[in-house]
């Protein structure tokens, strides 16, 4: 997520914060890198965890603010001996293998030795190992579950004359029709970043199990893997029948909210992460919004609309440098005051988290899309999240996705992502 998560954040300039060569600096401060900067709607939430961890320990949390490109931000800053003690950021593309180029350290002691097992629900540990799943040494401490439905401008839809939100895809398509008529834009996406790619992989999937995707996101065959092919002439089709509009291709996630925050397209692609910058926007769409899922064809493995969730948004990811002797004690106390229910109820508040922690939170949703979010499970069946799987290969797919979202044949994309994938 994660970020997958990110392109809509508002970037403050990066703070020169991170440690300095000597590995055993001073106990009394901590290096943090935070994909949460200023503007984003978890950003207030966490520097109330930072100001409280700081009165009542009398370290100081030096804090720079990731950037867009964080990963290469870090990598850049451990490479010239100013390595962080923690990065806040989400588990996707190169923070994937971080563990194996040794720039981060294992957390799975630290779950144990830090009163947090039990605590963290099983779910979101598994995600966050080595392969997503059950066994895999643990990257880093999930901290932001997500869900990420469609959202559907109800007022929009009912303006077009589409009565109900569309169940199947001849539905979208006809829905897409009459939005059209009325001079509304249909379904906005960035083509040309993270929230296309996700979507091309939701629609991909349609008739294609979940091990038999993960294979393919990972290993390549996308030509090869008849269902998988089929899921990838679907999405051409819906395309061609002018579900996305008509400049997606170019678009990024910036654009996408703003043309659905201001009424000029009727549905998007969205995660919870959106809800409470929604309502900030102050255009009242999170009161005309309907959450759901991607609408399925006839066929489909899935029996009914698509969504997606997980816990592989933002989390904590320890570094060499905070793992020493001298400073691990210090990245402890901060990352556990993160999870205290007071603080992870903060973060459901102000910035929709799912939490990765087990209690109950439901009196901190105020927010009435996250509050709609709680009943997808029983509207919306689960797609497989491409992050873990598809891993370094994310930024060369977006450029193949890229021209999947203007004229590219299904042929063309599938040859295209195989050569991604093998890189």
């Amino acid at each position: 997520m994660a970020a997958f998560v990110v392109s809509a954040l508002a970037l403050a300039p990066a703070l020169v914060a991170c440690g300095g060569d000597d590995g055993a600096a001073s106990s009394d401060s901590i290096d943090v890198v935070t994909r949460w900067s200023a503007g984003n709607s978890a950003a207030a939430a966490q520097n109330r965890v930072f100001q409280a961890f700081t009165a009542e320990t009398g370290i100081k949390v030096n804090v720079t603010e990731g950037l867009e490109t964080i990963d290469d931000q870090v990598e850049n800053a451990v490479a010239a001996g100013k390595s962080p003690d923690v990065v806040i950021v989400n588990l996707f593309d190169k923070t994937l293998g971080w563990l194996d180029a040794g720039v981060t350290v294992p957390a799975d002691q630290y779950v144990k030795d830090w009163g947090l097992d039990g605590k963290l629900k099983p779910a979101a540990l598994d995600e966050w190992r080595v392969g997503g799943a059950a066994g895999g040494q643990l990257q880093g401490l999930p901290f932001s579950g997500f869900s990420w439905p469609l959202w559907y401008n109800s007022d929009l839809l009912k303006q077009a004359g589409v009565d109900k939100i569309p169940a199947t895809t001849d539905e979208l398509i006809a829905a897409a029709g009459k939005l059209r008529a009325a001079n509304i834009g249909p379904l906005v996406v960035g083509g040309n970043d993270w929230t296309g790619q996700k979507l091309f992989y939701q629609i991909a999937q349609s008739y294609t199990d979940a091990k038999t995707m993960q294979q393919v996101m990972q290993k390549g065959g996308y030509c090869s893997t008849e269902k998988v092919l089929d899921g990838i002439k679907l999405f051409t089709q819906l395309r061609d029948a002018g579900v996305f509009v008509d400049n997606a291709a170019g678009l990024i996630a910036d654009g996408m909210y703003a043309a659905y925050y201001s009424g000029k397209a009727a549905i998007m692609p969205a995660g919870s992460w959106a809800y409470t910058e929604s309502t900030a926007a102050g255009t009242g769409i999170d009161k005309r919004t309907t959450l759901g899922g991607f609408p399925v064809p006839s066929g489909s493995t899935f029996k009914k609309p698509v969504a997606y969730r997980g816990f592989t948004g933002v989390g904590f990811m320890i570094t060499k440098r905070g793992a020493e002797p001298g400073r691990i004690d210090n990245v402890r106390k901060l990352v556990t005051k993160f999870y205290a229910d007071t603080a992870v109820g903060d973060f459901v508040k102000d910035s929709g988290i799912l939490p990765p922690t087990t209690g109950d939170f439901a009196s901190y949703a105020t927010n009435p899309l996250l509050s709609q979010s709680l009943g997808l499970d029983s509207t919306v069946d689960y797609a497989v999240l491409p992050d873990v799987w598809i891993g370094a290969a994310s930024d060369r797919i977006i450029q193949v996705l890229t021209g999947a979202y203007g004229k590219s044949t299904p042929q063309q994309i599938c040859a295209g992502l195989d050569t991604a994938t093998k890189g």
